[in-house]
C-alpha cells in the first residue's frame, strides 16, 4: 500500500523533483559549447543594430537623390494606366514587351508609353 502524503490524495504519485539551477544551458551537442541565450532589446534600446540613436551608423551628410523609375511592376503599371490589374493584365500585357525578373514580372515604361501612343484615337464626334 502507498503511504498518503499531505500533499494530494492518494491517487496522485509522487515524483521526485530534480533541482534546477538558473543560469546554466543546456549541455552541449556534438562536442560543441553551448550558446547562452540573450534577451532582444525592442526598438530604441541600445543595443538595436538599426536603433537610431547609435554611434556608429551610414551617414546623413549628403542627401540621397530620387532615382527614376524604368521597370514598374504590373500593379503599378495598371494604375498608372488607371486600370484594373485585371483589365490589364487581359488587353495591355499581351501587346507589351515584359521584363522577367525570378517571379517578377516588370513593364518598361516605354512600352507603357507606346501602348498609349499606338492605342489613342479620337472618338467620333468629339472636338
Amino acid at each position: 500500500m502507498r503511504p498518503r502524503s499531505a500533499a494530494g490524495p492518494p491517487s496522485q504519485i509522487q515524483l521526485p523533483i530534480e533541482r534546477v539551477i538558473v543560469g546554466t544551458t543546456r549541455p552541449a551537442v556534438g562536442g560543441r559549447p553551448a550558446r547562452q541565450r540573450t534577451l532582444s532589446k525592442g526598438p530604441g534600446d541600445g543595443g538595436s543594430r538599426n536603433a537610431s540613436g547609435g554611434g556608429k551608423g551610414r551617414s546623413t551628410g549628403r542627401p540621397v537623390q530620387p532615382v527614376p523609375r524604368l521597370l514598374l511592376s504590373r500593379k503599378e503599371a495598371a494604375a498608372s494606366l488607371g486600370m484594373s490589374l485585371d483589365t490589364f493584365e487581359r488587353r495591355v500585357q499581351p501587346a507589351i514587351k515584359l521584363v522577367p525578373c525570378g517571379q517578377l514580372v516588370l513593364v518598361p515604361l516605354g512600352e507603357l508609353e507606346s501602348w498609349c501612343e499606338d492605342h489613342a484615337h479620337y472618338l467620333a464626334g468629339a472636338q
